[in-house]
């Protein structure tokens, strides 16, 4: 996949003409707005409001030579309230873009979640739709026995054992970081408008977690009647059985997409905006075998303003 991505790249800088003259032109013929700056100086200060849409999902590592993820054991849903997506920092540096055709464009891009806590993650149902009849969530009957017999000690085992409803949960702490360059196109309207923006590249991550693994006796579901993603999860008699810390640079695919764009020379507007970046590494704990996990970092913005400098 990723030498198909590269070859996009490579496709792109060398197939078509960079707008951007070795010297500052105000507008092309098209009425496009030029830059000269470089990418890693900063354009401008982004005011928006929106929201981070950030998954994290737990998954056995038992499958070798395997380059499909297996299916997640805990997984992060937008289904109970403490899951739910948080509100984006209402500011951020904007790095600059360069036109390469009048509707083709690049640049860099750089996005950060700070230190954020999700506790009592739920396990990963056979069924994970949710009514008044629903009492509590388990992993999948197929799960449960992997990790019985191929993941449990002795300890884990007698708990499981006097708790015929256990689940297994986590405790997640964690911080992201990702700084990519973006190649895209969009269709241009008049000389400051664009639509339906999208565009894709390779970006460079930083993630810092720390990792709780609990069995519970059972995960209580307590159902609310105000929307699908107020519902309410626990961890009931939680124990802790391992811990894990990860540090971790890498690098990914990073994705972007617009709906619509009003860039002028002093500033940006921009209405539904979306991003998204998937992570996956191995979780090394201190008692028991590894784990993988899986981090989804994406952003929907519904509205913001940038201050070009």
């Amino acid at each position: 996949m990723l030498k198909y991505v590269l070859a996009f790249f490579a496709f792109v800088i060398f197939s078509v003409p960079i707008v951007n003259a070795q010297e500052l032109v105000e507008e092309n013929e098209n009425g496009q707005l030029l830059e000269d700056k470089s990418w890693y100086e900063i354009d401008g200060i982004k005011i928006r409001i929106g929201r981070l849409r950030n998954n994290t999902g737990i998954s056995l590592s038992s499958q070798e030579n395997s380059h499909q993820l297996p299916p997640a054991i805990i997984d992060q849903t937008d289904q109970f309230s403490h899951q739910n997506a948080i509100p984006i920092s209402p500011i951020a540096i904007v790095l600059p873009e360069t036109l390469m055709t009048s509707w083709s464009f690049r640049g860099a891009v750089f996005e950060f979640q700070t230190e954020t806590e999700v506790k009592d993650l739920s396990p990963s149902p056979d069924d994970n739709s949710i009514n008044s009849e629903t009492t509590h969530w388990r992993q999948k009957s197929s799960m449960r026995t992997l990790l019985y017999n191929d993941f449990f000690n002795a300890s884990d085992k007698s708990f499981a054992d006097s708790n015929p409803k256990w689940a297994l949960s986590a405790d997640v702490n964690s911080s992201r970081y990702f700084f990519g360059y973006i190649w895209g196109v969009f269709i241009p309207v008049g000389k400051n408008h664009r639509f339906f923006k999208i565009g894709f590249g390779p970006a460079v991550y930083y993630t810092d977690m720390s990792l709780k693994l609990n069995l519970c006796s059972q995960y209580k579901i307590t159902v609310s009647e105000k929307g699908r993603t107020n519902h309410d999860g626990e961890c009931v008699g939680k124990t802790e059985i391992d811990s894990a810390s990860i540090s971790k640079w890498g690098t990914t695919i990073n994705y972007q997409a617009t709906l619509w764009e009003r860039f002028t020379k002093d500033s940006i507007w921009k209405i539904l905006s979306w991003t998204n970046a998937q992570v996956t590494n191995d979780i090394k704990l201190k008692n028991h075998n590894d784990l993988k996990y899986r981090i989804t970092s994406g952003t929907e913005i519904f509205i913001s303003y940038t201050y070009r400098f």
